[in-house]
């Protein structure tokens, strides 16, 4: 299980507009750093962290997520 400060600083990472939240479009720029990461691989997911289908990963989300 990832660190809480871990997990605070990937969220951040990944969170580039600084809003809170991850993006779909955010999470998939993200993944396509590791080019063996498709766009369906990334829609995927994007789909699964996203609990309540709000189009957006809070960071309570992506905690459970990378549990």
């Amino acid at each position: 299980m990832a660190t809480e400060e871990h997990a605070r600083r990937q969220f951040n990472e990944i969170d580039t507009d600084g809003d809170g939240f991850i993006t779909a479009s955010e999470l998939k720029s993200y993944l396509q750093k590791i080019p063996a990461v498709s766009d369906a691989n990334a829609a995927q997911t994007f789909a699964f962290a996203d609990a309540d289908n709000d189009q957006e990963i809070s960071y309570e989300e992506f905690k459970d997520f990378i549990r």
